[in-house]
């Protein structure tokens, strides 16, 4: 992209009457120069204009717009940003107002004056240069769709402007104008001189109809309406936290990669989700979206979509499906930014299939393409990457992406019927949990739970020869792998070397169990000091893999490889058992309350399909002749930790 490319000129429009800040602003300063947080909000939009390389800025005032240049002079001359200042006579609305100017030439970013932005205008230039056109509206997804304007754009340019005081038949895809705009010449001279006319109401419609093309930028960055009060204070606050720039594109930041059909909506069986109708949401999923925004994740949606293949859903019904699912979501103040969806299947046989779509892809989950593309397109930091789904696909999609894999037990809760590779490469989840609001509950503290530990372990590894070896044992339902987890993590993320074994794979299948075994025979106990032995002298381990939904044993093995490992986290009930403790460097025994523990029971064994009754039974005695067994480690323990509000 050449520099003539670049964004070098910008307008502001800052006329209009005010009137919804008029119990902020007392009718006594024009809405451009309310304060957000101390400064002026259009100072705001200066700096960042100055800064994002614009050396051209003119203002269009209006309603007290006198006031405009005497304030913008001395920011302007220490920003070296040239300032014209010009005040219409009559409102002539948000695009009627831009005739006033004088001839324009290239790239222009026009701005509404309440706006509070921070956008990267660099790759705003370099998506301008890939999809020219006389208009480049920058769009995102908000959080109240349905009463907000949307575009409907395909392959990167408008197709359909939905204005929010039209009615609607149908949810579209949650894609809004968000007051930002880059105009070229065309787009200038298309315009009526002297003419009151709007920008969505009047100008885009018309290019519209004229054909005249209008691209989409549908950017993560921040851009909010600061007009009204609530909104104001809502933008102060997020300045307080500072939220505006960390959602710049220059910033990298972890995503969180979110299945749909069983992990936000629940799964309707068959063909899947074929109608808006169906979309009804699982419990607390928009919470769940919402709690991984706030915390600076990007939030993406990774969906097969086999319907489209199948000759079930056209493309616009598709957009009506996910446009539900987003509004839906938006309503507990989820918002999804971005959705990728892989549209093929390789089956053939359907009645009104589409045969260009039925074919082997790389997009369709296993698959990682759409993870792949996430990264492309958005800044994501991979290595606090995680993806939450409840299918062995969204799973093994993670572990060829490089991020981590949460399951949860809603939708296939991790029980696919088919799964390719099914003999040799069935992946595992890094941890599973009840729902996706669990799951990202503990994606956003996973810090504040692994923090202790991993800090000691940290402070014994210079004086260390050879791999630490650390013990997290504790009852069932207590914690332990949520903690081993969350320490893995934050070691793995600070550039340490670790390994977690889990001793659960060793479990012995219920079709292998007698009923007078004791809890070390069923947990193989007896294999423990020769497994600690290899792992010891930096070997390998083959482990078996015992499969806890099923409670049975798959034919696939996992290699648990200790060569390189500078921290090996035993992961089990008896890791802390006396017959490898004095191998044991360091030994954690994680409690939790008994009420806390018998909820969690429950939840996991109504997963595995026993009966409430059933699973007392397992519970009474679990009581009786297993935690006695494990609670001998707690006297030999260097750490007892509760989790009692853990996450599992």
């Amino acid at each position: 992209m050449g520099s003539e490319d670049a964004i070098r000129q910008a307008v502001i429009i800052a006329g209009g009457l005010g009137t919804r800040a008029r119990s902020m602003t007392g009718d006594a300063i024009p809405k451009a120069l309310l304060p957000l947080g101390g400064v002026p909000i259009i100072l705001r939009q200066i700096r960042v204009l100055a800064r994002e390389g614009v050396q051209h800025l003119r203002v269009l005032g209006g309603h007290l717009g006198s006031q405009l240049e005497p304030a913008l002079g001395p920011e302007a001359e220490k920003l070296g940003i040239k300032i014209e200042v010009f005040v219409e006579t009559s409102p002539l609305g948000t695009a009627g107002c831009l005739t006033t100017l004088d001839t324009t030439a290239g790239n222009v970013l026009i701005v509404y004056g309440d706006m509070l932005f921070d956008v990267d205008l660099a790759a705003l230039a370099r998506h301008r240069h890939q999809f020219p056109a006389a208009l480049t509206i920058i769009a995102h997804p908000n959080d109240h769709p349905r009463t907000s304007d949307l575009v409907v754009q395909k392959s990167g340019y408008l197709q359909r402007l939905l204005p929010r005081k039209t009615p609607r038949d149908a949810d579209w895809r949650n894609l809004v104008p968000a007051g930002l705009y880059v105009a070229s010449d065309q787009f200038f001279e298309a315009l009526v001189p002297g003419h009151t006319a709007d920008m969505i109401y009047d100008v885009i419609p018309d290019l519209l109809e004229r054909s005249i093309p209008i691209a989409i930028y549908d950017t993560p960055e921040y851009i909010k309406d600061t007009g009204s009060p609530n909104r104001h204070a809502a933008a102060e606050e997020d300045l307080r936290q500072d939220r505006v720039h960390a959602v710049h594109l220059s910033v990298r930041r972890p995503a969180v990669f979110f299945d749909c059909d069983g992990v936000l909506n629940e799964d309707v069986g068959g063909h899947g989700v074929i109608h808006p109708d169906q979309v009804k949401l699982i419990g607390r999923a928009g919470e769940a979206v919402r709690l991984a925004r706030e915390a600076g994740f990007l939030t993406v949606a990774v969906t097969n979509r086999p319907q489209v293949a199948k000759g079930l859903l056209d493309e616009s019904g598709l957009d009506h499906v996910l446009g539900r699912l987003e509004a839906k979501l938006a309503e507990d103040g989820g918002v999804l930014d971005r959705i990728y969806f892989c549209p093929h299947h390789p089956d053939k046989g359907f009645p009104n299939e589409i045969p260009e779509l039925k074919i082997n892809c790389a997009c369709r989950k296993p698959g990682d393409l759409m993870i792949r593309q996430a990264m492309t397109e958005l800044p994501v930091e991979k290595s606090k990457s995680v993806i939450i789904g409840d299918s062995l696909r969204d799973i093994g999609a993670a572990r060829k992406a490089g991020i981590w894999a949460y399951g949860v037990r809603t939708g296939y809760g991790l029980r696919d019927e088919s799964y390719p590779d099914a003999e040799t490469d069935i992946p595992c989840a890094d941890l599973v949990f009840g729902t996706v609001y669990d799951a990202v509950r503990f994606q956003c503290g996973y810090q504040d739970i692994g923090q202790g530990l991993s800090g000691a372990i940290h402070q014994r590894l210079p004086s260390k020869a050879g791999p630490l070896l650390v013990s997290i044992c504790g009852r069932s339902r207590c914690g332990k792998s949520t903690f081993a987890h969350a320490v893995e993590r934050m070691l793995s993320e600070s550039g340490h070397r670790v390994l977690r074994l889990e001793l659960d794979r060793w479990i012995l299948p219920l079709e292998h169990r007698r009923p007078d075994m004791t809890a070390e025979e069923r947990n193989r106990v007896e294999v423990y000091p020769e497994i600690v032995s290899t792992l010891r002298r930096s070997g390998q381990v083959e482990a078996p893999c015992y499969d806890a939904a099923s409670r049975s044993q798959r034919k696939d093995t996992t290699i648990y490889d200790a060569r390189d490992a500078e921290v090996i986290l035993l992961d089990g009930i008896f890791a802390g058992h006396g017959s490898i403790r004095e191998d044991v460097d360091m030994a954690v025994f994680v409690e939790a309350s008994q009420q806390t523990l018998l909820s969690r029971f429950h939840n996991f064994y109504a997963w595995k399909g026993l009966t409430a009754a059933a699973a007392d039974g397992l519970w009474a005695s679990r009581i009786q002749e297993e935690w006695p067994k494990i609670d001998l480690q707690r006297a030999s323990a260097d750490i007892v930790i509760n989790l009692e509000e853990a996450i599992l």
